[in-house]
């Protein structure tokens, strides 16, 4: 069996199984609403943050990201590190839905799993999936190069 082959079963195999479409939709909903409360919690808690969809707000919560990650401390909003990066992720999406003409979330069947669903946000002929938020942004990342703000940029154009 392939790396590769391997590396998108086990992808797959994290997504959420729903029968149905409209079920899928209705749980990525949730998420996004639960992610997005969690996001107006931190905002009352960090002054420089405030949930206004600018890209400057986005430029902010990777900065708080990268400083709670190098603390340690996801905890004090009473979130792990990867409830974190999928709160990031909705608000990066909200951002860019509510900012730039013709972006919308959408929900699609992973195409090579039945019954998986992904989410993400879509322009045009471009789809982003991020179903996990920006998981393991910084180890992806390690230096804070506001990824979030640039990604917002390119989709702009």
């Amino acid at each position: 069996m392939s790396k590769h082959h391997d590396l998108t079963a086990s992808y797959g195999e994290s997504l959420v199984t729903c029968e149905h479409q409209f079920e899928a939709s209705y749980y990525y909903h949730q998420v996004r609403e639960q992610c997005m409360n969690h996001i107006h919690e931190i905002s009352k808690a960090v002054d420089e943050f405030t949930v206004d969809f600018t890209d400057e707000s986005l430029k902010i919560l990777e900065l708080l990201y990268y400083d709670l990650e190098d603390s340690n401390c996801f905890d004090y909003f009473s979130m792990t590190k990867e409830e974190f990066e999928e709160c990031m992720g909705v608000y990066f999406g909200e951002v860019v839905t509510s900012t730039i003409d013709e972006a919308r979330w959408v929900v699609k069947e992973y195409p090579l799993m039945e019954n998986k669903y992904v989410t993400g946000i879509e322009k045009g002929n471009l789809s982003l999936m991020f179903p996990h938020g920006f998981f393991n942004h910084k180890e992806r990342h390690p230096e804070c190069v506001f990824t979030l703000y640039h990604l917002y940029k390119q989709l702009q154009k």
